[in-house]
Order: structure tokens, then sequence, then C-alpha cells
């Protein structure tokens, strides 16, 4: 798959902030884009999210919850990043799918 997220566990608080706003900036501004490569355009979306939800993952990894319910929620938000992490691969796995489909279909119809 050409969806790559870096290993965000050596990373420090600043930096995974800083990162989690970019990733969230370049989603934003592509969302809004229109353009003739959609699937270029959707990959680089999916990216975006799926680094955007691994990067608030190790973001909670280094969030010490002060009492049992803050502990729960922090959990809970593990569990949704994950998930959301994972819909995004899914989304870009199925974009780079209908692209490789297209680029084959359009290489038959030209033969």
């Amino acid at each position: 798959m050409t969806v790559h997220i870096p290993d965000y566990s050596s990373w420090t608080r600043d930096e995974l902030l800083d990162e989690t706003h970019k990733q969230a900036s370049i989603q934003a501004r592509l969302s809004g884009e229109e353009g003739n490569d959609i699937h270029a355009r959707r990959m680089k979306i999916t990216t975006a999210g799926a680094r955007h939800h691994a990067a608030m993952l190790a973001l909670l990894e280094l969030t010490e919850p002060f009492d049992q319910d803050a502990a729960a929620r922090v959990e809970k938000a593990k569990a949704w990043h994950r998930s959301e992490r994972g819909r995004y691969y899914a989304i870009a796995l199925g974009t780079e799918h209908l692209q490789r489909h297209d680029a084959e279909s359009m290489g038959q119809v030209r033969a």
C-alpha cells in the first residue's frame, strides 16, 4: 500500500501536536480543492487522515490520566483513533485498487 505512517513512538509531545495540526490542515485544504486527478487527491486525504489518527494515538500514549474516569476516557479515545486509522487505511486501499483498475481499463480501451 502507498500509505506510509511514520513511527511516532519516539516523537515528543510538541512534535506530535505539530504533526496532528499539519495533517488536519492538509485534509481540510485538499477536501476543498477540485482537481483532475481525483484518485491522487483522495490518496493524499486518506494518508493525511491515517497519519493524523496515528499521531493522535501516539499523543494519547503520552497522556497520564489523573483518575479512573480520565483513564477510561483516554482508553475510549485511543480505541476511536485506532478505528479511524484503520478506516482511513481501508479507504486508501480501496482508492488505490480503483486507481489501478481504472488505469488497466484505460489501457485496454486504447489498445
